[in-house]
């Protein structure tokens, strides 16, 4: 049996790790979400959401295939850690430079949108000086990952979980400090993340030892392999928060808290999948036969789609319950949205199981024409209905999205049968994974 060999495979325990990790840092940063939405409101939340997306979109779009470059040439052996860590701080102050200096201009001529032009400078600015620590600390947080330091990187992804939740709590839900206690509480655990990642790096690569030189060759070589993928993570990102920046940019803050809290739910029903994925990665990769292959990633895609959507449907039909009592009548405005959004939510579960299918079969260019092709229609349909319709075109806009990477991702898998065969199997006798 498939399961029964890959059960006896390392890279299931593995895989393990990185589901704990995942499940855990998700489960985390929802529970203190709940407190923290409740303690801002709708407006103070939208203005939170949007320092968030700022720099989740900038930072990718500003790294030019780096930090993927790097984690190319670092697992693949060929550049020692130790002998680059100097090169790898200049790059990450360089890129944060930029994104500094683009944002205040920016924001100088009034191009942030209805709700960054509405955000005051002297909140923006404490945030973007952090930015150099976080590219830091994300660089080496990568190097961990690609030089297989795997229990150390997902104790550093514990800890940046429960750090920044914990400290906006505290500000702001227990010392009352409002938005200047969000802003505080960004820049303190940024800080701090900072700080725990050069300690926990600094034990294996001595990252303090500036001694070394600037590595031009390094440079050139991961600029050349990661700019290929570029457009790809830029996809990515567009694709998880486009409905969220083009909301901003159109509506005030109030109206991008409140459908925030549609991707904070929907989201939780990817925890599962989104870190088991990892397990899948590493069985396909142990199995030698593409039959094999397919057959086991039909039997998770059956296994995630049912439960996921079953789910869903639960969900949906609770959602005014669950906004109620979680986050209280100031975003019973979120419930149509977010019955609209968690329709697309279900459904994506089969693109990320599909996905990693390609990823761990070599097949990653059909990834990049998924993301490609979901991120082109979620930032047209986005542009056509959220000035249109709001929040609510926002969700609109999201599921197709979701839909549509879907059924791209079926149809590169090409195998109708097996992912067919994969139900059947599934509402006969479920699965032991």
């Amino acid at each position: 049996m498939i399961l029964d060999r890959i059960r006896k495979s390392k890279n299931i325990k593995d895989g393990l790790g990185f589901l704990g990790t995942g499940v855990a840092s998700q489960v985390i940063i929802f529970l203190s979400s709940i407190f923290v939405i409740r303690a801002l409101g709708p407006e103070l939340r939208g203005y939170y959401t949007f320092l968030g997306i700022l720099g989740f979109f900038l930072i990718p779009i500003f790294s030019f295939g780096f930090l993927a470059g790097m984690g190319y040439y670092i697992s693949s052996k060929k550049y020692d850690p130790k002998e680059i860590t100097k090169t790898v701080i200049v790059i990450a102050l360089l890129r944060s430079a930029v994104i500094i200096i683009v944002v205040l201009l920016l924001k100088f001529f009034n191009l942030l949108g209805l709700t960054g032009n509405n955000l005051s400078v002297w909140f923006l600015l404490p945030v973007l000086l952090t930015f150099p620590l976080n590219m830091i600390k994300e660089s080496f947080h990568r190097i961990l990952l690609s030089d297989s330091q795997y229990a150390k990187a997902n104790k550093l992804s514990i800890f940046y979980s429960v750090v920044s939740p914990l400290i906006v709590f505290l500000l702001v839900v227990i010392f009352k400090l409002d938005f200047i206690g969000v802003v505080i509480a960004i820049v303190i655990s940024n800080i701090i993340n900072f700080f725990l990642t050069i300690i926990m790096v600094n034990r294996i690569y001595t990252v303090t030892d500036l001694s070394k030189p600037y590595n031009k060759l390094f440079v050139k070589e991961v600029f050349s392999y990661g700019i290929k993928g570029w457009i790809g993570d830029i996809a990515v990102t567009t694709n998880n928060k486009v409905d969220q920046l083009i909301l901003s940019y159109f509506l005030p803050p109030a109206a991008l808290g409140i459908y925030s809290i549609c991707g904070s739910i929907g989201q939780m029903l990817w925890i599962l999948p989104g870190s088991i994925r990892q397990i899948l990665f590493n069985n396909n990769a142990a199995l030698k036969e593409e039959s094999d292959r397919k057959k086991l990633t039909a039997r998770y895609h059956a296994f995630f789609m049912v439960t996921g959507i079953a789910i869903t449907v639960v969900f949906i039909f609770l959602s005014e319950y669950i906004i109620r009592i979680l986050y209280g009548i100031e975003f019973l405005p979120a419930v149509v949205p977010m019955q609209i959004y968690l329709a697309g939510t279900g459904i994506y579960i089969g693109t990320m199981i599909l996905t990693k299918y390609f990823v761990g079969t070599k097949q990653v260019i059909y990834n990049s024409y998924i993301q490609l092709f979901s991120a082109a229609i979620g930032l047209l349909t986005a542009l056509l209905f959220i000035k249109e319709y709001g929040i609510i075109g926002a969700a609109v806009s999201s599921t197709i999205s979701y839909i549509a990477s879907y059924l791209l991702a079926v149809y590169y898998f090409k195998d109708y049968r097996e992912l067919a065969n994969g139900f059947v199997l599934f509402l006969k006798k479920g699965y032991k994974f």
